[in-house]
């Protein structure tokens, strides 16, 4: 390729990355990853505009930086301006693993296999590259393919085969597909298990099979165990596509596949007759930026959930890489990335630490430490966020915790990135930070779509979507063709127009733009896909484990949970009486000095279990509940994270328990076999102090759902309070031991609460009718009776086998009932 002449300019020389060489002799030549530049580089780091080849008679020729984000350098180290009087190379966006530019003084194009000067040419049976091409016109299509097949070269994993471009695979015997080198085909992908899948041929054809693989196997969409093969189907291996074509595997997805990038034809979304969406229609080729922008109540975040899959439209398509995104959702789901509004990072957690346990969740079993901090580190990089590393989130900048995020969505090489408000709440330096990131993101070859409210930085992107109230389109395309198409670049009167008349807005876009007809009918999606299953017990490992430092991260919060055991431990001394539980030594026939002293003892260490159950974990489930819902989407399974949080949680209870009894008993009373056991009986199979444990011990893990429950329920961390007291409230005063409930209407209400069950079962630990006898009269009849054969209302504190197995069957019974109740509430909704 030859630049146009200019008079008098004298040729250069140029290669880029060993390819063919160019002859400059117009100036300004420009460099940059953009069609519209002189010399096109397709590479991660190079930004559209990042070079300006000049000449001028004082200067002769330079290269310039044009404002790139990663620079250019010369041995090494970054240059602003180079001199290209004489031979010279250049490494574009980075000193060591940058695209090479070579420049010299030239009369004529060399041939094409002459060592260029400056570095030794390629060895003679190397062809020459060809000249980077434009985007939509890659025959291999290198940065495409490395996003297939692992969205970036930064999440290769190191060590392994790489293969670009659309490498055909000649099939025979029998061949196995896989992560590792030990495979007959390789895929670098750290989506892929180890040993993923197997090729076998034969005469009926070719059949392939999964090994189990964490991520599965995909054919034409379809999760298989098993499939014979035929021509053109598409089989999907984490983010790598391979086409059956002539009998052999052809790696990649076909060009024109692969470069139409996202498509949304046509989407409208109607919900109880009123329409959210109308006809929304938009493409976003790789490499492109798509701000969509528009007042409140447009369906700017409807528009951006439908393109992610979470949610399905009335009607209309949406298509990526050629793809119905949800007829194939389960087979594209990791290369999609959707960052929501609120950071779905925990707060206490230093960002390595958050990403290593949000790594272990969205990558294979099977993939190493080693392996999954490389992946780790290259999303840090591409973020520049590596030397922030070790700092707890919640000590990050507004525009590090939305670029953390988003790291962690990249931790699985999406080529589709979503995000939804991510400038919000920051202040115009933050925005235009984490505007330049999207940028950046976009530029490696992704397709990203921002909602945003912010228009400060819209020339950052190449697409604008300003939609109207109601979903109708009012502008699509360049924020350089606002002007001509709505007449004015003044977004306040523009967001005042459409907002004012949408209609009129949409009728002026239908009549700028014809071809915007009725839109295709949605797809019929039949039953919603199931999402590869992971370990259960892998992901209740990795959930727990990071509860775990999730409590000890908190200080604040762990001295709470040390101090509330130890405050209702100490509450017991300030009960009158002397005995504790010991069965009173007055004479025969005398009262107690303090009747009741057993069953106020009993009321605290009840009440304080139960207490400490439901504070624990009243507010966990709704102060993350955004990070949950993405952690789901992309395969956490909610039976595993409830049980990780039920073990962790009454784990927890279980040492508050402890510490309060000890307390209790150390300072107050220790239940011997010998005070609660009556004359001529055996004494307990098990001790009364063990037995009294395991009561209050079983109440405080009941306890421990009914506050996921709650959490489970609100919509709001501030919504948590008023539940939590009447909960409460409502346990300490009919759990049996405060005062006797002789109301046959308010009797069947005590049987849903932890703390009857609880305290009955406490109860019989201490043989309370034996130890208290006269309080336990009063407390098994209704006070305002003197009727001897008044029924008794109590008989569950009585310990007998069947009352044991009663009280303990009832608190299992309203643990599942709690458990199923919060489970409901975490199963994935309907897209």
């Amino acid at each position: 390729m030859t630049v146009p002449p200019r008079s008098g300019v004298p040729p250069l020389q140029v290669r880029v990355a060993q390819g063919r060489p160019q002859i400059v002799t117009a100036t300004p030549a420009t460099l940059g990853r953009t069609p519209d530049n002189a010399i096109v580089v397709n590479h991660p780091l190079v930004s559209r505009r990042h070079l300006s080849i000049e000449w001028t008679p004082q200067t002769g020729w330079q290269v310039i930086d044009a404002g790139s984000t990663n620079g250019m350098y010369v041995n090494g180290v970054r240059q602003n301006v180079v001199s290209a009087a004489g031979p010279i190379a250049v490494m574009i966006g980075d000193g060591q693993t940058g695209p090479l530019l070579e420049l010299a003084p030239a009369v004529a194009a060399p041939p094409a296999s002459a060592p260029f000067p400056g570095r030794p040419g390629p060895p003679p049976s190397a062809p020459f590259q060809a000249q980077a091409p434009r985007f939509g016109e890659l025959p291999d299509a290198p940065h495409l393919a490395a996003l297939h097949q692992n969205a970036s070269a930064i999440f290769q994993v190191p060590g392994e085969l790489r293969n670009s471009g659309r490498e055909q695979i000649v099939l025979s015997g029998v061949q196995t597909i896989g992560r590792t080198p030990d495979n007959d085909i390789v895929v670098s992908d750290v989506l892929a298990s180890r040993h993923h899948a197997r090729l076998s041929s034969s005469p009926q054809g070719l059949l392939l099979e999964d090994l189990g693989s964490v991520n599965g196997t995909f054919v034409n969409g379809q999760r298989v165990s098993a499939h014979r093969l035929s021509e053109n189907d598409v089989v999907t291996i984490g983010n790598s596509d391979f086409v059956m074509s002539g009998g052999a595997l052809v790696r990649g997805r076909p060009r024109a596949q692969a470069a139409g990038g996202l498509e949304v034809s046509g989407v409208g979304l109607t919900i109880d007759r009123k329409e959210l969406l109308t006809q929304v229609s938009f493409r976003a080729a790789p490499g492109s930026l798509t701000a969509i922008i528009g007042p409140s109540g447009a369906g700017k975040s409807t528009v951006s959930k439908i393109v992610a899959g979470l949610s399905s439209p009335t009607v209309g398509l949406v298509t990526f890489e050629g793809r119905g995104v949800h007829t194939e959702y389960e087979a594209l789901r990791t290369r999609i990335g959707m960052v929501p509004q609120d950071d779905v990072l925990h707060q206490r957690l230093t960002l390595r630490q958050a990403l290593r346990y949000a790594a272990e969740l969205r990558l294979p079993s099977d993939l190493s430490t080693a392996d999954r901090d490389q992946v780790i580190d290259g999303v840090l990089s591409e973020l520049q966020l590596t030397e922030h590393v070790d700092t707890r989130v919640d000590k990050l900048s507004g525009g590090q915790r939305k670029r953390a995020s988003v790291a962690m969505e990249l931790l699985t090489g999406p080529s589709l990135l979503i995000l939804d408000e991510p400038t919000s709440g920051l202040d115009p330096a933050l925005d235009q930070q984490v505007m330049r990131t999207l940028r950046r993101l976009a530029d490696a070859g992704r397709v990203v779509i921002v909602v945003t409210h912010s228009l400060t930085h819209l020339t950052l992107c190449d697409q604008v979507l300003l939609l109207a109230p109601g979903g109708k389109t009012a502008f699509c395309g360049s924020p350089h063709k606002v002007s001509d198409e709505l007449g004015t670049t003044d977004w306040a009167d523009i967001f005042a127009f459409v907002a004012d008349r949408p209609d009129e807005a949409w009728n002026r876009y239908r009549h700028r733009h014809p071809d915007s007809g009725a839109p295709p009918a949605a797809p019929a999606l039949g039953p919603i896909p199931a999402i590869p299953r992971k370990s259960m017990v892998r992901q209740m490992s990795t959930v727990a484990r990071r509860q775990f430092r999730l409590i000890l991260a908190d200080r604040g919060y762990l001295v709470v949970l040390l101090a509330m055991p130890v405050i209702l431990g100490v509450l017991t001394m300030v009960l009158p009486g002397e005995k504790g539980f010991a069965v009173s030594t007055d004479p025969p026939g005398a009262q107690p000095s303090d009747p009741s002293e057993a069953l106020q003892i009993l009321t605290v260490l009840v009440i304080g279990a139960a207490f400490m159950g439901v504070a624990l974990t009243v507010r966990d489930l709704v102060g993350e509940r955004a990070i949950f819902e993405r952690e789901r989407a992309v395969g956490l399974r909610p039976g595993a994270y409830l049980w990780a949080k039920v073990v962790v949680f009454c784990l927890v209870a279980t040492v508050q328990v402890a510490v309060m009894l000890g307390l209790a008993f150390a300072l107050r009373a220790f239940p011997t076999p010998d005070g609660v056991t009556e004359p001529g009986t055996d004494y307990p199979l098990v001790p009364p102090a063990v037995s009294l444990f395991l009561a209050v011990a079983a109440t405080a893990w009941v306890s421990v759902f009914v506050g996921l429950t709650i959490s489970a329920l609100v919509r709001s961390s501030e919504q948590t309070m008023p539940p939590l007291v009447i909960v409460i409230m409502v346990q300490l005063v009919l759990s049996g031991g405060l005062i006797a409930i002789g109301s046959a209407f308010v009797k069947p209400i005590t049987w849903l609460l932890p703390t009857y069950w609880g305290y009955a079962s406490a109860a019989q630990a201490v043989n309370l009718p034996y130890v208290a006898p006269q309080a336990y009269v009063e407390q098994v009849r209704p006070i305002d009776s003197n009727d001897p054969s008044s029924p008794i209302m109590y008989t569950f504190w009585d310990p007998t086998p069947a009352h044991t197995a009663m009280t303990y069957g009832a608190l299992a019974v309203l643990a599942s009932i709690l458990a199923a109740v919060v489970y409901s509430r975490l199963r994935l909704p309907k897209r």
